[in-house]
């Protein structure tokens, strides 16, 4: 992995994903994660997330405190907005998927078979 733009990367998945996201953060990034798709523990190296001075957020998908992701969201908007608004952050998109078939999307995506979000549309 190159070094991710505006010293941000999302993590999702968790595990070894989470481990390859340090080193692919610039220096003085951070990384937040919001899900563990793939296993809830990593095996990570510790240089790789002190020597380049990183932060690492834990936030807990769907379950949150009062506030707790307005204030994620908004310390990352300085960096992510911009980067965005400049197509050099895109989200990467397995499938769009109609909402009557949310559960075989659900299950897609515990499968480990999708890369990328997966987009429900209504009709």
């Amino acid at each position: 992995m190159g070094s991710i733009p505006n010293s941000f990367a999302e993590d999702v998945v968790a595990g070894q994903t989470f481990v390859e996201c340090l080193p692919a953060t610039a220096e003085d990034g951070h990384v937040v994660n919001i899900g563990r798709l793939a296993v809830p523990i990593s095996r990570i190296d510790l240089d790789a997330l002190s020597y380049r001075h990183l932060t690492v957020h834990g936030v807990p998908f769907g379950f949150t405190r009062d506030g707790e992701m307005a204030g994620v969201i908004a310390g990352l908007l300085p960096d992510v907005r911009p980067a965005v608004a400049r197509g050099e952050s895109r989200p990467v998109i397995d499938q769009t998927v109609d909402i009557r078939e949310f559960r075989q999307a659900a299950d897609r995506l515990r499968s480990g078979d999708a890369v990328g979000k997966i987009v429900l549309t209504f009709p």
